[in-house]
């Protein structure tokens, strides 16, 4: 342990914002966390001890909580990404990727984003009657949906609520493209609706893989599927002729830095056409959570990991700035995109995309039934 472990160690225990040094089995978070939007905070009891430490170390349940959504359908302006339209039948997400920049959205319905994100699930009771609203209106014209743009579709709660099965229920009655962004097997058992609007050209399925090494993926994000069943899945909707792409992120220099060739290797040989990437940059409080899991997990790397991550961020772990957050600089962020573009060429993941519009398909975006 060097001298930065032992003083980052005591930096937890006064700092107020982060709580409990325990470790918390299959979840991603490891530590308890203040909403920092909240003006209510845990207070410690005279000797040091937090009120609610024991009671959130013994109940390691997750809560799916119903709520009624205003709209389904979010409108990505930001200058920085790609326009096109957000849907998200879930807030939080079970999986638990320690480094989910998602996370702190949890706050701003009063709950924290560390061990709330992952435990207190939210989903949209009313989901799929607003789509179906939306589609029908006459001022929507079609355009792309993204589905996860913020947390995952296929996490465990949807393995009951089926909520995105219904969902795209809808978008294939309205013939509605969809791009499916996920790190869950669960997106199989969907296969008679993928197989449906690949046919007409309305779907593609992105599968997020941050690693293969199964010591990594169990720490770093708890409850996704194996790195096996992963490339299962690609396998498998590949030979469904589903369009099938990898995202390849978060990139963290120091833990999967060295895996982008293999990784690109495996996906392609599994039949993805397409891949895309992204360099971890942490944010607000998952930016504590983080750093908190990291010195815990990997002690001995962790300075020299944080210091890689804030070398892509121009010194800076996070940059906030619309324009610059997502754009990596320096030598070490320079080496990751040149071993990516590298490793596409080389394992043929240059594919274009083949998702298309109502438009080009030549129809109305009515319900099949009134096709015929």
């Amino acid at each position: 342990m060097d001298c930065a472990h032992i003083v980052y160690i005591i930096i937890m225990v006064l700092d107020k914002n982060i709580v409990n040094l325990s470790n918390f089995k299959g979840r991603g978070a490891q530590t308890f966390i203040n909403n920092s939007l909240s003006k209510y905070q845990r207070e410690d009891y005279w000797d040091g001890s937090y009120f609610d430490e024991e009671f959130f170390a013994n109940d390691n349940s997750t809560k799916w909580i119903p709520t009624e959504a205003k709209t389904i359908l979010n409108k990505v302006n930001s200058p920085d990404m790609k326009q096109e339209w957000s849907m998200n039948p879930y807030q939080g997400c079970e999986h638990g990727c320690i480094y989910c920049y998602a996370r702190v959205t949890h706050e701003y319905w009063g709950y924290n984003s560390g061990l709330d994100f992952e435990k207190k699930i939210l989903y949209k009771s009313n989901a799929v009657s607003l789509l179906e609203q939306k589609l029908k209106s006459k001022s929507w014209k079609g355009e792309r949906i993204s589905i996860s743009g913020n947390t995952d579709c296929y996490q465990p709660a949807e393995q009951k609520l089926k909520i995105t099965r219904q969902l795209l229920e809808v978008c294939l009655k309205y013939n509605q493209p969809v791009a499916i962004i996920t790190k869950n097997a669960l997106v199989c058992r969907d296969i008679d609706l993928l197989k449906k609007m690949a046919a007409k050209g309305l779907v593609e399925v992105c599968i997020s893989i941050t690693t293969l090494d199964e010591d990594l993926r169990r720490v770093l994000e708890p409850r996704t599927s194996s790195s096996k069943n992963k490339l299962k899945v690609i396998r498998t909707l590949s030979e469904h002729q589903i369009p099938v792409g990898v995202l390849l992120a978060p990139i963290i220099p120091g833990l999967n830095g060295d895996e982008i060739f293999s990784i690109c290797k495996a996906v392609s040989q599994a039949g993805a056409s397409f891949l895309s990437h992204t360099i971890l940059r942490l944010n607000s409080t998952t930016a504590l959570l983080f750093e908190n899991w990291l010195h815990k997990t990997y002690p001995l790397k962790a300075s020299r990991v944080l210091h890689q991550i804030a070398d892509t961020q121009g010194g800076n772990s996070g940059d906030t700035e619309v324009l610059n957050r997502r754009k990596n600089n320096g030598a070490i962020a320079e080496n990751i995109h040149q071993q990516v573009r590298l490793a596409k060429n080389k394992y043929n993941l240059n594919r274009k995309k083949r998702l298309v519009t109502p438009k080009k398909l030549g129809i109305k975006q009515t319900p099949q039934l009134n096709l015929f």
